[in-house]
């Protein structure tokens, strides 16, 4: 056995001093690349595609279909309708209008007027409120 094993080791030493040479290095390398087939990109299944070609189509009319509803598409008919201008109606408390000093009062001083009003009269109706209670 002893025999044997030397020739193995023997034989295993002369393999690993020796190192190989390549011939025609690029023809090893092109047809190494020739046996090599391109990973083709998984196909999804037909199942998904139809799914997805449905639910898209539908997804495009429910949007078609709100965006028609939001529209208004009736011209008023100009012989039946007519156009009126809508005017604010401001009433102006002989209060507020007492309270303030000049004769052209503006916006914000009636506007403060109110909230004046309106405070005194909640401040009343909480005291109505706790009179109840007790």
């Amino acid at each position: 056995m002893e025999i044997t094993d030397n020739k193995f080791d023997n034989i295993i030493s002369n393999l690993r001093q020796q190192k190989p040479e390549i011939k025609d290095a690029e023809t090893l390398t092109d047809s190494i690349m020739e046996r090599l087939t391109p990973k083709s990109k998984r196909l999804t299944p037909s199942f998904l595609l139809i799914v997805r070609t449905v639910s898209s189509s539908a997804a495009v009319f429910l949007l078609g279909l709100f965006l028609y509803q939001q529209m208004d598409f009736t011209e008023p008919n100009k012989s039946t309708q007519t156009a009126q201008l809508v005017e604010p109606k401001l009433e102006i408390h002989t209060e507020c209008m007492q309270n303030v000093n000049t004769k052209k009062p503006n916006m914000l001083e009636i506007y403060f007027c109110y909230i004046q009003s309106n405070s005194i009269k909640n401040h009343q109706l909480q005291s109505y409120y706790q009179r109840l209670k007790y």
